[in-house]
């Protein structure tokens, strides 16, 4: 028993040895034979020996761009299947333009076929050639037969050309264009602006108009409070009372823009009928004696800054109107 266990493991390993290399051999084998089928040009049609076809240029020279005529035929057996080369087979260095076949003709034993090649080379190579296949069909694959190769030689005419003219000239000319107004795109552009802006208006205007208003105001309150200032500290320190009085032409002049009404003409009177304020009424009794009553007052700074805080309390109001008049 010891026995037969020790024989079995020594041919066992030996084994399958042996059965890794027969696969190893096969798949080296089948790929050796896949790799010299498309050594053979990556087609289904392997070649062979048989009689080459017969092919020619029906002129011994070309030029650039022209046409040029290649002839291939080829005799064979009546009960042989072939086919010529068509569009999808590269006739480098030419290109096809256009392929002309013929009937068969056939006289005993032997059957000819034959076709003409139109093609055209863009190349300038002074001398260019070609040979074309012809293709066995048989039932499980088909084999492929080439034919002689020809030449055709640039044309004399061409090589001078070719050897004088170094470069290419460009046969037209490129004129640079004017630019143009677009009309298209400007109507476009302008009804997207203002599509946009009346949108934005639609959804913000009252809040953009609101602030811009405020905006305005404010403005014009801080350039009063710059101007009147400027004069009611010349005052302080000069108690001079034409800076008094250019201060009350100013506080005029603003509280006017402010209520849209004459203040700058009114007398002190009319100023008190539309301003009723006790403070602000002593003050501006007060500066008018000091003014054109020319008594002396160490108070008159006191009485301007009244007036400054009554302009400033009539912006407060006027702000707190432009507010609540957007709100509703």
């Amino acid at each position: 028993m010891k026995q037969s266990i020790n024989l079995y493991s020594i041919i066992n390993p030996v084994f399958i040895r042996f059965t890794r290399l027969l696969k190893l051999s096969f798949l080296a084998t089948t790929l050796l034979l896949i790799f010299s089928w498309l050594g053979e040009g990556g087609t289904a049609c392997a070649q062979t020996a048989k009689t080459p076809p017969v092919g020619r240029f029906l002129s011994d020279s070309f030029d650039v761009g022209k046409p040029v005529y290649f002839s291939l035929s080829y005799q064979h057996n009546p009960s042989e299947e072939i086919f010529f080369p068509d569009s999808t087979f590269d006739f480098s260095p030419f290109e096809l333009l256009e392929k002309q076949t013929f009937f068969s003709r056939t006289e005993g034993n032997v059957t000819l076929d034959s076709a003409i090649y139109q093609l055209v080379s863009y190349e300038v190579l002074p001398v260019q050639s070609l040979r074309l296949p012809i293709y066995h069909f048989h039932s499980r694959d088909c084999t492929q037969v080439f034919s002689q190769t020809d030449t055709l030689f640039l044309t004399q005419q061409a090589r001078q050309i070719l050897k004088n003219q170094k470069t290419i000239e460009p046969a037209a000319i490129l004129v640079p264009l004017e630019d143009q107004f677009n009309v298209s795109i400007f109507l476009g552009v302008l009804a997207l602006v203002i599509g946009l802006s009346t949108a934005i208006y639609w959804v913000f205007g009252r809040d953009i108009y609101k602030q811009w208003q405020l905006l305005k105001l404010q403005r014009r309150h801080l350039e009063y409070l710059r101007a009147f200032n400027r004069m009611l500290r010349s005052t302080r320190e000069k108690e001079n009372t034409k800076d008094a009085e250019k201060a009350i032409i100013i506080w005029k002049n603003y509280l006017e823009r402010l209520e849209n009404k004459p203040f700058a003409t009114y007398t002190t009177r009319e100023i008190i009928d539309n301003m009723p304020d006790a403070k602000l009424a002593e003050a501006l009794k007060n500066l008018d004696g000091i003014i054109y009553g020319q008594v002396k007052s160490s108070k008159m700074n006191v009485f301007l800054e009244v007036l400054k805080d009554g302009g400033t309390k009539i912006y407060k109001n006027k702000r707190k109107q432009i507010l609540d008049r957007q709100t509703a």
